[in-house]
């Protein structure tokens, strides 16, 4: 009879534990700390790509506005050079006598005198020369004033001179304005108007006046009139007076 053979048991474990079934085969799990890191890379990478998205839309970056410390910003060229808008101080050959301001100047003509309020505007003379009894009265004979503005032009401001001049001077007569031909190229506008009135003095006697207005605008927008006042008893004799210093305040724009 042959005999049977069968395969033998496997060798006993140390321990008298056999292997026992093999069940799956597991990883170890990962810690909590590392879920959250993969998490907020997860949530960044989504961010930036949506950052992104928005710039090439828009076509801004936040760093354009960000000026360079130190860098100097290239030039974009000049395309307008506005002209000055004030007068130049400069001092011609005319310039002599008396300086009103703004490159203007004037000669007072001989036996006119600085009044004596310094509180007035301009340059303010006086004549003084009649008497009584060998004396001077106590009032002037005439006046020649300079002023200075930018706030009218040359017909607006004689117009305004003759209106405060003659304002509380008894029976005015304001005759008709009249535009000149100005003498000097860097004048633009020229106006004069004559005006004749009775000065009350303080006894109450009138004293019949004449006088005038003559304004001149240079190219700055910059009038200087001459406002001037004599009795009429030496405006005749004065009258040469009044076109030489008229005169050397056209000089003065040369």
């Amino acid at each position: 009879m042959s005999q049977q053979y069968r395969t033998p048991p496997p060798p006993p474990v140390q321990g008298g534990w056999g292997p026992g079934p093999i069940g799956p085969q597991f990883r170890p799990a990962r810690s909590s700390k590392t879920q959250w890191i993969v998490m907020g890379c997860a949530v960044l990478a989504v961010l930036l790509i949506a950052i992104g998205v928005v710039l090439m839309v828009t076509g801004k970056d936040d760093d354009a506005g960000t000026p360079v410390a130190g860098a100097t910003p290239e030039p974009v060229g000049t395309l307008f050079t506005p002209s000055p808008t004030t007068a130049p101080r400069t001092k011609g050959p005319y310039d002599v006598g008396v300086e009103v301001g703004k490159g203007v100047w004037f000669t007072p003509a001989k036996g006119w005198l600085q009044g004596p309020d310094k509180t007035v505007g301009g340059q303010y003379w006086i004549l003084q020369e009649n008497r009584q009894g060998g004396k001077r009265r106590g009032f002037i004979d005439g006046y020649f004033w300079v002023r200075q503005t930018q706030l009218y032009d040359a017909k607006g401001f004689a117009e305004h001179l003759v209106d405060i001049e003659s304002n509380g001077y008894k029976n005015v007569k304001i005759g008709r304005g009249t535009p000149l031909e100005c003498a000097a190229p860097v004048l633009k506008s020229c106006y004069t108007i004559t005006y004749t009135a009775d000065v009350p003095t303080k006894s109450g006697k009138l004293l019949p006046f004449r006088g005038f207005m003559t304004a001149y605008e240079d190219q700055y927008g910059q009038v200087t009139a001459t406002d001037v006042g004599l009795e009429v008893s030496v405006y005749d004799r004065r009258a040469k007076d009044l076109a030489a210093m008229n005169e050397s305040v056209v000089k003065s724009y040369s």
